[in-house]
């Protein structure tokens, strides 16, 4: 599948093409998805080890370097000038049995419903429609979450970049 769009940041693009490199071989599990599509801009394993619950633990934690935010223009505009952006709930939050972790990329929101959404990638168990390759993120989470600015996002610069 080609792209969602190409940002004019280098950065954001290597990251789509990053997602879209892991897609096919991750997009059964949203957390092995993410940690393949941002190892090469993370720090070593990183994320190893961890489940959504705990990813989204971590990106929380205080002096990990990551900004929150649920306002979706932060989230849009961080991920427009090469920021990492995971949108990501725990199971608590959801009121499921798992929580969800998402790859927010640099590109145009798109429409849902009345409200501009953020696209991203997104690997989901047992839910194949919730696989989302490039698209909306009220494709991979909830529609009326992302829209009424229920779910969280977090920005950081990258650790490293790809050669």
């Amino acid at each position: 599948m080609a792209a969602p769009c190409v940002p004019e940041d280098a950065v954001a693009r290597q990251i789509i093409a990053r997602c879209e490199a892991c897609f096919d071989a991750h997009r059964g599990d949203c957390n092995q998805f993410l940690k393949a599509a941002l190892a090469d801009f993370l720090a070593t394993d990183y994320f190893a080890g961890l489940d959504a619950d705990a990813i989204v633990t971590k990106l929380r934690s205080p002096g990990a370097g990551w900004t929150a935010t649920r306002k979706i223009t932060d989230a849009i505009a961080a991920a427009k000038v090469g920021h990492l952006v995971v949108a990501g709930m725990t199971a608590a939050a959801l009121r499921q049995h798992h929580g969800h972790v998402a790859v927010v990329v640099g590109c145009d929101g798109q429409i849902s419903g009345t409200v501009m959404v953020p696209l991203g990638y997104a690997g989901a168990l047992d839910n194949p429609p919730a696989q989302l390759r490039g698209g909306r993120l009220s494709g991979t989470f909830d529609a009326d979450l992302v829209r009424s600015e229920g779910l969280d996002y977090y920005a950081k610069l990258p650790d490293r970049t790809p050669a």
